[in-house]
């Protein structure tokens, strides 16, 4: 048998073998997440964005086809991938959309920013084993009034709109949470804020009352996040980052497990 025949045969074989253990694949259907996708085939999220090459989880996309691990490379994870259900219902709303780009400085606009923490946060929240409703997963436009409606759809729930702020003093930097009024309002916002001061080492503007049009017209808890100045030229380059985006996130949802954990 001539040399070259036998590697083919070698080469047949491996592809054989290792075809009992690559993994299968599967196409997103809309509205599905990396969790909800890696919670069917019981694997770790993160697991599955890095076989796949994903570093954004907002970039998933209905139609898109998936790698997943097989049973074998995944038995290890099974048990750790069981979160506790919570009862708390999240309803997160990235601000602005669509035709309304919100505060926007030297090519930084703040619908966009709002979207990228708010998809961590659901991520995560996911995660740890809640509920979370979105206003929007897309640059849409969803009038405020609509915002407010999804807040109102659910009985235990918290509405947390999130957004990044601008002033015509371009010093102005740091963050700060408001809320409608109520002593939940004033836990979860306060909740919120002294993690984002603390996790993200700025300015504390406080939590305070604002009655913003999503605040006044949810009946939950509700609170509205500003995560920093884009205005601010320092305070702009951090925020343009994927290292703050995901410490808002995890301030977010830090203070939102602190008020669950109260209430």
């Amino acid at each position: 048998m001539q040399t070259t025949q036998i590697f083919k045969i070698l080469a047949l074989l491996v592809l054989l073998i290792g075809g009992e253990t690559q993994a299968s694949t599967y196409i997103v259907k809309p509205s599905e997440t990396f969790y909800s996708i890696a919670k069917r085939y019981g694997v770790d999220v993160n697991q599955l964005m890095k076989v796949n090459n994903f570093r954004d989880a907002r970039t998933l996309r209905a139609g898109q086809r998936l790698s997943i691990p097989s049973s074998k490379s995944t038995s290890s994870s099974k048990k750790a991938f069981k979160p506790t259900k919570k009862s708390l219902r999240i309803v997160l709303d990235a601000g602005h959309g669509g035709k309304d780009k919100g505060a926007c400085w030297h090519g930084v606009r703040e619908s966009d920013l709002n979207l990228r923490v708010v998809s961590r946060v659901q991520a995560r929240l996911e995660a740890r084993g809640y509920d979370v409703t979105m206003t929007r997963t897309s640059d849409v436009f969803i009038s405020l009034a609509k915002r407010a409606k999804f807040g109102n759809r659910y009985r235990n729930s918290i509405f947390v709109s999130v957004h990044f702020n601008a002033s015509s003093d371009t010093r102005v930097h740091g963050a700060e949470t408001f809320y409608a009024g109520g002593k939940e309002g004033y836990y979860l916002a306060s909740s919120i804020q002294s993690e984002l001061v603390k996790k993200l080492k700025v300015v504390n503007r406080g939590a305070r009352i604002a009655k913003f049009t999503v605040l006044t017209a949810t009946r939950c808890p509700a609170v509205l996040v500003e995560c920093g100045f884009i205005s601010n030229s320092w305070e702009r380059e951090r925020c343009k980052t994927s290292n703050y985006q995901s410490t808002a996130a995890q301030a977010i949802v830090a203070g939102i497990e602190r008020y669950d954990r109260s209430f």
